[in-house]
């Protein structure tokens, strides 16, 4: 996930969050997830959901894939724009023309987040969605070949999502998620220091945990990772998203959890297969000032989960 490296994407979008969707209103039945399997051989995806706050279950059969997001295009926007300048934003070498790509996505859709699944395990997210037609798509395809499946344009994992207005045995309908039971919220913020994550309440396992983006003109993500080695700081993490590419990681690129990036103003639950120990949050996503990763500024926060 990695340039900017792994990311530096888009919009401006409204504040309608998932915990505005969550406890407002009589109490509804629970719908049951829906699911989603990534892979190098196939993607599978819902083809429709009810509105309002969705959960989706994702699960990766490959190290290759497994960073599974949800896109709404904006208006008079084709499918073959948005993936063109996804893979810009990826393949781009040049600051500027990073930075350029980020608009031009930026211009193309909302991000509404999503789940980094490992293999082996299965994460969850609860996105707010309102009726319409969405993308539902792997972040690594468009990654480059070190990262995901490298496939040839046009044969990204992308599939298309209708939402209809809800009703009373719609699957994936409103309902009390996630979000009534989170523990912990992890805010995007800028600060007169930088990019910096807020958090409020305590990561727990097996607990979900809501993502906000409260950043302005910037989207973000939340790239957690599990830290073996208890002398690792914040400053080394940062140190070492400053020059990536020839600084080793800290932690284990693979074994990477969390949310693909929100627009400003959005937010979503996630729940993460934790176990017990430290972990640190950061992001991929560049800086629409200079396409230097969020992190590289500072935007890192080492937890521990009981």
């Amino acid at each position: 996930m990695s340039k900017w490296t792994r990311r530096g994407l888009l919009t401006a979008g409204a504040v309608t969050g998932v915990a505005a969707l969550i406890g407002a209103g009589p109490p509804q039945r629970r719908a049951e997830p829906l699911d989603i399997v990534t892979g190098e051989d196939g993607f599978s995806a819902p083809a429709t959901a009810a509105a309002g706050a969705v959960t989706f279950r994702v699960r990766t059969t490959s190290t290759r894939t497994g960073i599974v997001g949800i896109a709404r295009l904006r208006p008079g926007v084709g499918e073959a724009a948005f993936r063109r300048h996804l893979r810009d934003v990826f393949e781009k070498e040049d600051p500027n023309d990073v930075i350029r790509a980020s608009g031009e996505l930026m211009a193309d859709a909302e991000l509404l987040g999503g789940a980094m699944a490992v293999r082996g395990s299965r994460s969850s997210f609860t996105a707010a969605l309102r009726p319409g037609r969405y993308l539902v798509l792997e972040y690594k395809d468009f990654e480059g070949p070190y990262i995901g499946r490298d496939p040839l344009p046009g044969q990204e994992h992308v599939r298309p999502l209708l939402v209809h207005a809800g009703d009373d045995t719609g699957a994936g309908r409103s309902s009390p998620l996630a979000a009534a039971a989170a523990t912990a919220t992890v805010t995007a913020v800028d600060t007169a220091r930088g990019p910096r994550f807020v958090l409020e309440g305590r990561i727990r396992r097996d607990r979900p945990v809501r993502c906000v983006n409260a950043m302005r003109g910037q989207v973000d993500e939340l790239a957690v990772y599990p830290l073996t080695n208890d002398a690792v700081t914040e400053a080394d993490i940062q140190r070492y998203f400053r020059a990536p590419r020839s600084t080793p990681a800290p932690f284990d690129l693979a074994a990477q959890l969390g949310t693909p990036p929100l627009s400003p103003g959005r937010s979503a639950v996630i729940q993460m297969p934790l176990a017990p120990g430290r972990y640190a949050l950061t992001s991929w996503v560049t800086s629409m000032k200079d396409a230097q990763h969020l992190s590289a500024h500072g935007q890192v926060l080492i937890v521990t989960v009981p």
